[in-house]
């Protein structure tokens, strides 16, 4: 198999294991079993429980490889934060008790301090015949339920929607997700105008940014014909404020760079969207992906949405084995599209209803359970509270090159070692995020895959503790500055560890297998 087949493979895979959780989820969403009857204390954004505090320790090691992690000078991006998208197709939130409800949805969104909320949008719902323009399903999902009220009520300030599906009489075949008939292209980004019309005009609701079709079965050339069309009719309506983002590609692979290539030969299409897009599975952002938004001084000249990041497969709570895999490798994702530009970073399914015996628990950071009522907050809640407490809204990220793996990109084949990353945030304070992605095997991580996609697919084996010392040569000039560290290991859960001290520019800090690893600095630099 030649190495394009390998990706197209690797594209493939990613996509109809993410096509398998929407069916699943929109059908009969997944299942708890074993979880605590009552919903956990939400875990308040400063602090982690006294168990952990005094146990933030990094797990022993009998040997340490030295890595040099080098953050040369110059302001790359701007954070705009995190976020994850709710299904709740079939109304299960709504079905919670008023008082669970909002524990979730404090404990969710505000507690891990998620900027961003996707909300999916069935295209063939809306239209399953031409001229019917019918937003029931929708207004289920998210409107009457209280879930975008409840978000926004914890700190959401972004609605992202997120078209899916082709109308019946628009597909070329028999498959919802497309192709799509040529002559169609322009009819269904006008649906997704008149819906976000309707929204605004009938229930008060801003979107505030849009894609053209999740992981869209279209040609380049379909991808310009509807992002011109739909700027058009956005704008037509009044809704030139919202943003249109494009291709959300299922992985940062030759077919997403096409997307871009066909984008920015059109100086008019490249100016009407407001960024790139595309999901971090088996293959995240790369450099080339970040390329096509460079500027002449280093900075960004277009956002980078990561619309999608999760796993497959049934999980529970636990500190180590598949959860802990899994875990470790959401952070190192994120910390490799830190590293090569993305400026807003969205999981799957964020606070989503469980249903026995079909769990996709793994695409989940809270998984909940209606009657009786039980939820499970699984190990990926603390990394992505840990990251978000270490990176706030607005830090500006720089270049990080590690002298073991280069530029650290999680691409196809085996991970590298180790993936870090560094930021300035907006109050002057600096942070810096490193996870080990060693582990003593990586099998049943994707729940789709079998043991030698498992094994190829995942990092280096067996794992190794890593003495890294992190050099910012913004810093050089400051004597003795104090950082915080945080830990996630096998033992403890966003625990306040040591306090390190840089020495002009420069930290050294050890990270266990599976472990994330934060510093910030006590003060302004």
């Amino acid at each position: 198999m030649s190495d394009q087949d390998k990706k197209m493979k690797a594209k493939y895979c990613c996509a109809v294991a993410v096509l398998m959780v929407l069916t699943s989820a929109a059908m009969s969403a997944p299942v708890l079993t074993g979880n605590q009857q009552a919903l956990p204390e939400p875990t308040n954004i400063n602090a982690t429980d006294a168990a952990d505090k005094s146990a933030a320790t990094t797990p022993k090691s009998t040997s340490s490889v030295p890595v040099t992690i080098s953050v040369p000078a110059g302001a790359r991006q701007t954070f705009a934060g995190f976020g994850a998208s709710m299904g709740n197709w079939d109304g299960e939130y709504q079905s919670l008790p008023k008082a669970q409800r909002l524990r979730l949805a404090q404990m969710f969104w505000r507690d891990l301090n998620f900027k961003i909320l996707r909300l999916w949008f069935n295209v063939d719902n809306y239209s399953p015949t031409r001229g019917t323009h019918d937003l029931s399903l929708f207004r289920k999902q998210y409107v009457r339920s209280g879930a975008i009220a409840d978000a926004k009520a914890n700190g959401v300030t972004t609605l992202l929607l997120a078209p899916d599906h082709i109308p019946p009489y628009m597909r070329a075949g028999d498959k919802a997700d497309g192709p799509i008939n040529d002559a169609e292209i322009e009819n269904f980004v006008t649906l997704i105008a008149e819906a976000i019309r309707q929204l605004r005009d009938e229930d008060g609701i801003t979107i505030h940014a849009t894609g053209i079709e999740n992981e869209p079965d279209m040609t380049p050339t379909q991808l310009v014909r509807a992002v011109k069309r739909l700027r058009a009719e956005l704008d037509a309506r009044g809704l030139k404020l919202v943003k249109i983002i494009a291709s959300e590609a299922s992985s940062a692979d030759d077919r997403f760079y096409s997307h871009l290539e066909a984008f920015k030969a059109d100086a008019n299409i490249w100016n009407s969207l407001a960024g790139i897009s595309s999901h971090s599975y088996n293959m995240a952002a790369t450099d080339k992906a970040a390329s096509y938004i460079v500027g002449a001084d280093g900075r960004n000249t277009k956002e980078y949405w990561m619309t999608e990041a999760s796993d497959n497969g049934p999980e529970e709570e636990g500190m180590t084995g598949v959860p802990a895999i899994r875990a470790a490798s959401l952070a190192s994702r994120f910390l490799n599209d830190m590293n090569h530009r993305v400026t807003h970073w969205v999981h799957f399914l964020g606070l989503e209803d469980t249903k026995a015996p079909h769990t996709d628990d793994a695409t989940r950071i809270i998984a909940y359970q209606t009657n009786p009522f039980r939820s499970k907050v699984l190990k990926k809640y603390y990394t992505y509270q840990q990251l978000a407490q270490a990176f706030d809204v607005g830090a500006v990220f720089r270049d990080s090159q590690s002298s073991l793996d280069g530029d650290m990109t999680w691409t196809y084949g085996q991970k590298p070692h180790l993936f870090a990353s560094t930021a300035r945030n907006p109050n002057g304070t600096w942070s810096m995020g490193v996870c080990n992605f060693t582990a003593d095997n990586f099998l049943n991580v994707q729940g789709w895959a079998d043991d030698k996609w498992n094994i190829e697919q995942g990092g280096h084996t067996p794992g190794q503790t890593f003495t890294v010392t992190i050099r910012v040569d913004e810093l050089r000039n400051h004597k003795d500055v104090p950082f915080v560290v945080h830990r996630t290991n096998e033992t403890v859960k966003n625990a306040p560890s040591e306090t390190v001290i840089m020495k002009n520019g420069e930290v050294t800090i050890t990270v266990a297998p599976l472990e994330l690893v934060t510093l910030r600095s006590k003060r302004r630099i």
